[in-house]
């Protein structure tokens, strides 16, 4: 028992300056330091979670995405069991009740206790709509997933546009269980991007975690955790578990759970819209079409935007990298062999995000996740700190170009055991490390376009009564409608601007 508190207590000893109800430690994981997924939990933030395991006393709730590849981890979970330590836990399952990691089966024939969200899934699957959407631009030829219309204005005279879409029809397997906590003892959390997997609590990719002392935050956690657990309410089933809580005299910390809290829409993106000085975003997938909206307004009312996004994000077709790029902000597309897995960013040097959910739709409407919002400098300087450490490793190549993320250009990606672009080729059965080319999928066009006529942008129109309405492309009256700029009318990019400014969408 003295050991265990021991350990408990050695794994505070890095936090200053907190009170003694809440303390923080951020936990990094640079992928420099590692050439290949490991199995021996070696990283900081996998010893972390063993040393955690290990000091547990009590119980042990914990809900991941599941296991590949950390016999260290399950050999501890399997010690706690057998000393007395209640141990409860959730994964993610599809429709077809299978989970993407392959020892997430042993976990649960091992520990028991555990669940799943797969009859959730089946639920679910049984109220999915086809997708039949028609874009008012045309959807490009070989995308024949569902549309998604995104623009953007870069500045007054011109905009960006497309219509992304992916190369195959998405069909239904099931929302994630995406989160990636441990609480110990109904007072320590263990959360963050860091999955329980050889590239993850393994050290292979980049990720952003933290330990967290605080009974008032795992009390949060454990309120979520029964929701799922006890409750078998997943996603969109959920109800709303989130609180502010002061954690020293000038910070503190939001807790968020996704989908039943909108955090980019309602939380990430009033940030980011009220920032001044300086974002610095690290995030695995970037798609979400607000968000980019976003941080392009902040670049361009002179914001210092700084993004670096995943190999194999950048190929998704709904990645919005190129927007940025168009825009002026700086994006670094990593060139490792181990993923950007992150989804992390600070905010003017004093705001810190942190979790499980990737800056998407889906993880902010569908999956079961973890966010956490800090305000506090220190924390958020040690993040950045970590940020440019890992931006000075990208060659500045990578700023405009884009690496295969499996490739002689991704460093290790070729003699690293693992499927780095999704393609069911590992290493050297990879055509782009036999070939040693840099092969890349093709994405959705997206074109410059200037605010005239003949454009295909959203018309803001001021009728003889001043009502201000916008006409969409494929609108009754779109093409009666001769925007005057001089009388305040204007040509829009996206649907947020004209509402933005006062317009209302045309009826007819």
């Amino acid at each position: 028992m003295k050991i265990r508190i021991l350990i408990f207590s050695l794994l505070f000893l890095c936090c200053n300056n907190l009170n003694e109800d809440t303390r923080i430690e951020l936990l990094f994981n640079s992928p420099i330091s590692f050439d290949s997924p490991k199995k021996q939990s070696s990283s900081k933030v996998g010893k972390s979670l063993l040393n955690l395991i290990d000091g547990a006393n009590n119980t042990i709730h914990f809900a991941i995405y599941g296991m590949r590849n950390q016999p260290k981890i399950l050999d501890a979970l399997i010690r706690a069991k057998k000393r007395g330590v209640s141990i409860l836990g959730v994964v993610d399952k599809d429709i077809y009740n299978n989970n993407y990691y392959s020892d997430t089966n042993e976990l649960i024939k091992l520990i028991d206790y555990i669940k799943s969200d797969y009859d959730s899934d089946i639920k679910n699957a049984g109220f999915v709509k086809e997708y039949n959407y028609k874009p008012y631009w045309d959807k490009p030829s070989g995308f024949n997933g569902p549309p998604s219309i995104v623009g953007y204005s870069i500045d007054d005279k011109t905009a960006i546009i497309s219509v992304q879409a992916s190369k195959e029809k998405i069909s239904f397997t099931g929302n994630i269980m995406h989160n990636k906590f441990f609480v110990f003892d109904n007072e320590i959390i263990w959360t963050g991007s860091t999955n329980i997997s050889d590239s993850g609590t393994g050290g292979y990719n980049a990720n952003v975690s933290a330990l967290i002392k605080s009974k008032e935050i795992a009390s949060l956690y454990i309120e979520e955790f029964n929701q799922m657990y006890y409750q078998g309410k997943y996603h969109n089933s959920k109800r709303v578990s989130s609180n502010l809580i002061k954690y020293n005299k000038n910070s503190d910390v939001n807790v968020y759970f996704s989908p039943q809290t909108k955090v980019l829409s309602d939380k990430i993106i009033p940030l980011i819209e009220a920032s001044t000085e300086s974002i610095n975003v690290s995030v695995f997938f970037l798609t979400h079409k607000d968000v980019t909206g976003a941080l392009i307004e902040a670049k361009r009312r002179g914001v210092s935007v700084k993004i670096i996004i995943d190999a194999s994000g950048a190929s998704n077709e709904y990645t919005k990298y190129e927007f940025l790029r168009m825009a002026g902000i700086p994006v670094k597309i990593e060139n490792w062999g181990g993923k950007l897995h992150s989804k992390a960013a600070t905010i003017d040097n004093k705001i810190l995000i942190l979790g499980s959910m990737n800056w998407t739709s889906a993880g902010e409407n569908r999956n079961d996740e973890n966010t956490i919002l800090i305000n506090d400098q220190k924390l958020a300087n040690q993040f950045n700190s970590f940020f440019q450490d890992i931006w000075n490793s990208i060659p500045d190549k990578w700023l405009k170009e884009r690496p295969s993320a499996e490739s002689i250009f991704s460093v290790n990606s070729c003699n690293d055991g693992i499927d780095n672009d999704y393609d069911d080729r590992i290493d050297n059965l990879d055509s782009a490390c036999i070939n040693k080319t840099n092969e890349l999928n093709k994405l959705p066009p997206i074109y410059i376009v200037n605010k005239t006529e003949g454009s295909k942008l959203i018309k803001g129109n001021i009728s003889k009564g001043g009502k201000k309405i916008y006409h969409l492309p494929n609108q009754k009256y779109y093409d009666k409608v001769n925007i005057d700029l001089k009388k305040g009318e204007y040509f829009f990019a996206n649907e947020k601007e004209a509402i933005k400014l006062g317009f209302r969408k045309s009826k007819i």
